[in-house]
Parts: structure tokens; C-alpha cells; sequence
């Protein structure tokens, strides 16, 4: 899987490389303790200054909506760049790249008979319209496609309700959203092929509670498309009771609608190397966001990370050898069109990418990183890491994967990459919804977190 790795000292293998690192002497600025000494003053630092949070509420307040191809995008990406510039990166430009055009209209659903219950809804990302007035049928419930396939015919003209919870036992929140989401992305797909006429989504989230949770789905090529849309937890164990009851019958009525493509952007800030400045870490998070709340977790906490972490290296006068690019990614939550433009835009450089770090799993106290490498390439990581024990954040994962889905691309080709954990058990309380705002974030967590990156960052950038 890694036997393509060699990004330290092209074209000398990575495995020698980060061999060399883990038995090289002690000296100068990767000596252990003067490590130590930069973990603890970026901690300090990041929690004095105290200004991710500001600069999290600074994009909230001028870009809360910025779903790929709307003006709260456009205007995000102006935002990033001004505030890059402000925070000591010495290059910023923005890379044109075209990103899908949707936006949610009316959403509304009830039952229909004696006393009707309101259902909070909202429309999954890329979802069809109803028709004008919305459409009325039959609902039948099912816990998953399995399930579905076995009613046949008896799905056919109905409402097609994905009532299957998020497991509660699985401590990794992720891993128990994984679980899940796919009758989210495929259930208007599955539901379709039965001859179903709807698609309506339990929202994937452990809380019992009224707010529906939006996001990506998508539709398969000779399958008819219907509209999707996910019901809030606690309407969707109502409309549960009331199916167990006898039949029910819902109206729902969905204005979304699709336009054409636009032009967006991905926005890069570097600050640049002192000796190897071709050389490159990478470290991003996505600027779209859905469009219920201000995506002050998903993905604002991120992006802050980033231009925190190049800020408080800039103002202790942290000057890596390699060069730090920041990458503030288009289109993450409805297609991946940044991930793919950037990896495109920066094919001939690809070798001299270093490592690539992504941070999207919200503003919460972090606690270490996933890492792509296994072996004795994890291993010498993980000692360069060590000094994050002192921030709580010492957590280290070897072969976790690609680190994230905006540096999947840079995985597939061979790049090392991480993940930044944080404690992730309220993080799918707020995820896609209008509660993803800036009074769900805590200032101190979200400023440890661009400690912790800044440090992950710097370390990677001077071995």
C-alpha cells in the first residue's frame, strides 16, 4: 500500500528517511526537549492570544451560509484570503475550480387522516423536487435495504422510510455515522428500484431531538430519481409509533432544485520554507458548508485550525524548513470537486508533498492523529509526536486510513497522510444542522486544536 512513499528527500525512499529521523542525534531545533519547549509555547500562546474563536465568529458572522456555488461561498473565499494575508502567510491566491449549484426551497411534511403530525424535514444535498404541491402516499418502514427488497412490490407507490438509528454502542462516533449514512447517500436510489416514489431519511445522529440533518445523497445512472429528504430523530420515532399503529399516510412537498455548475475556489496560503521551500506539508479543511446553520464545526472549526496554526508559528517566529501550505478546500460536502481540482493543479508537484494533514471532525478538544503509515515509518512519527502528550493529544493511530476526504486524492497517490481526532461524542449532535453554530464551539477546545495542528505541522515540516 506505501510502497510508492518517498516524500521526504526525493527520490530517497521514505522508509530511510524517517529511519534516519527516529536514530539521528539530538540536536538544535528537533532536539526532544526543544520540541517539548514548542509544544508548550504554541499551547500558551494559542490560549492567551485566544483568537480562533474570534476568527471562527468573524466567518460565521460574514460567511454563515457557503454551499459550493452560492454568494456565502463566494464571499467565504474573500474572507479566507484577507485573513490569511492579516495572519502572516506569505503567499495567498485563490485556484478557480467548478463546483455543483443546488439550493433548497420549501420543506415541508405531515401526515395526513386524524390529527395530523407535523414531520420536521429538510431536503438531502442534490435531491430532486416533488412535484408542485408535493407528493401524498402510503409510508412503509424499513431498517435497511435488505429489508426493503424483501417487501418487493409492497414498497411500490409509497414513501420509503429508513428508520435505522445510529448505533449508541460504538464509542468512535465515526465509525458508528459509517455505519449508517449509506441509506442516507443510496436510500433514494434503493427506494426508487422497488418502485417507491420518495425517499425519507431517519437523520443520523445518537440525539433524540427536532432538528433534521441534511446532507450528501446521490442517484444512479438508469435508475429513476426521487426526491429525498431526512426527518429530525424525534418525529422520526413519532411517525414510528404511529406506523405500528396501522398505515399512515404523508405529504411532502420539496423545492429544491439543481443549476448549472459555477465557478468556485480553493483557497491556499503558504508559509514558506527557510531551506526546502519546493518542499511541502500540507495541512486543510473544507470552507463549503450546509446551508441550515453557519457550519461553525462542520467545517469552520478547521479552517480556523489552519490559519490559526500558520498564525501563532508566524508570531513565535517558528520559521519551518519546509514550507506550509494551508489548503481551504471547495466542495467538500456535495462532491469533492476542490479535493480532485487541486491534485490535478499540482500533479508536477505531487513528490514534493511532505505529508498532508486534514482537520474535519469539529472544534473539540483534540486528542491526537490518525496516520496513513504502519511500521517503522508510523513509528518514527509517533516519536516526533511524543510531545503532544503534554497537550492531552498524544493519541496515535498507525494505519487509520486516508486522514480525510479533501487529501483521499493526495492518499491515492502515495502521499502521507493524517487525521486530526478530537473528542468526536457531541460532534454528530450539531453535524449538518442549524445547531451547527458558533455557541456549539469552545474556545479553548478550538484553540488547543490549532496548537495541536501547528505543532503536527512544524514538526513534519522540519524532518
Amino acid at each position: 500500500m506505501f510502497a510508492t512513499l518517498r516524500r521526504f528527500t526525493p527520490p530517497v525512499a521514505a522508509a530511510v528517511m524517517f529511519a534516519a529521523c527516529a536514530n539521528a542525534p539530538d540536536t538544535g531545533r528537533t532536539d526532544l526537549g526543544a520540541l517539548q519547549v514548542l509544544c508548550l509555547e504554541l499551547e500558551q500562546r494559542a490560549l492567551e492570544d485566544n483568537r480562533a474563536i474570534a476568527t471562527l465568529r468573524e466567518l460565521c458572522s460574514q460567511a454563515p451560509k457557503r454551499l459550493s456555488g452560492s454568494p456565502g461561498m463566494l464571499a467565504a473565499e474573500q474572507w479566507a484570503a484577507r485573513t490569511m494575508r492579516a495572519s502572516g502567510f506569505d503567499e495567498v491566491r485563490l485556484e478557480p475550480v467548478q463546483v455543483p449549484h443546488w439550493r433548497r426551497g420549501v420543506e415541508t411534511a405531515t401526515t395526513v387522516g386524524d390529527a395530523p403530525l407535523p414531520l420536521r424535514v429538510t431536503a438531502l444535498g442534490g435531491s430532486v423536487p416533488t412535484a408542485a404541491g408535493g407528493i401524498e402516499a402510503e409510508v412503509v418502514e424499513v431498517r435497511s435495504f435488505e429489508e426493503l427488497r424483501t417487501l418487493g412490490d409492497a414498497a411500490r407507490g409509497k414513501i420509503v422510510f429508513f428508520n435505522r438509528p445510529m448505533p449508541r454502542a460504538f464509542r468512535r462516533t465515526g465509525r458508528a455515522y459509517g455505519a449508517t449514512v449509506p441509506q442516507r447517500s443510496n436510500g433514494a436510489i434503493e427506494a426508487a428500484k422497488v418502485g417507491g416514489v420518495a425517499a425519507l431519511v431517519r437523520s443520523v445522529t445518537t440525539t433524540i431531538d427536532g432538528y433534521p440533518h441534511t446532507g450528501a445523497m446521490r442517484y444512479e445512472e438508469g435508475t429513476p430519481k426521487v426526491p429525498a429528504a431526512a426527518v429530525a430523530t424525534a418525529d422520526a420515532e413519532a411517525l414510528a409509533a404511529r406506523l405500528a399503529n396501522g398505515p399512515v399516510r404523508v405529504r411532502l412537498e420539496l423545492g429544491c432544485r439543481t443549476l448549472p455548475d459555477v465557478e468556485g475556489h480553493n483557497v491556499l496560503g503558504e508559509y514558506l520554507g527557510s531551506e526546502s521551500p519546493d518542499e511541502i506539508v500540507v495541512i486543510g479543511g473544507h470552507l463549503d458548508a450546509w446551508d441550515l446553520g453557519t457550519g461553525a464545526h462542520d467545517d469552520g472549526a478547521g479552517i480556523v485550525h489552519c490559519i490559526e496554526a500558520v498564525r501563532l508559528l508566524h508570531a513565535i517566529g517558528w520559521r519551518p524548513k519546509r514550507t506550509i501550505r494551508v489548503v481551504l478546500f471547495a466542495n467538500e460536502e456535495n462532491g469533492l470537486r476542490g479535493a480532485r481540482a487541486y491534485a490535478a493543479a499540482h500533479t508536477a508537484e505531487i513528490e514534493r508533498h511532505v505529508a498532508a494533514i486534514e482537520t474535519d471532525s469539529g472544534g473539540f478538544t483534540p486528542q491526537g492523529f490518525g496516520c496513513s503509515l504502519r511500521g517503522a515509518e508510523a513509528a518514527a512519527i509517533e516519536r516526533l509526536f511524543a510531545p503532544l502528550d503534554q497537550l492531552g493529544a498524544g493519541l496515535f493511530l498507525p494505519g487509520a486510513g486516508g486522514g480525510g476526504a479533501d487529501i483521499s486524492v493526495l492518499h491515492a497517490r502515495g502521499v502521507p497522510c493524517f487525521g486530526m481526532w478530537v473528542d468526536g461524542h457531541r460532534y454528530f449532535d450539531y453535524h449538518h444542522t442549524a445547531v451547527d453554530d458558533l455557541p456549539a464551539v469552545n474556545e479553548r477546545e478550538l484553540a488547543l486544536g490549532a496548537a495541536v495542528l501547528a505543532y503536527a505541522a512544524a514538526a513534519l515540516a522540519d524532518r
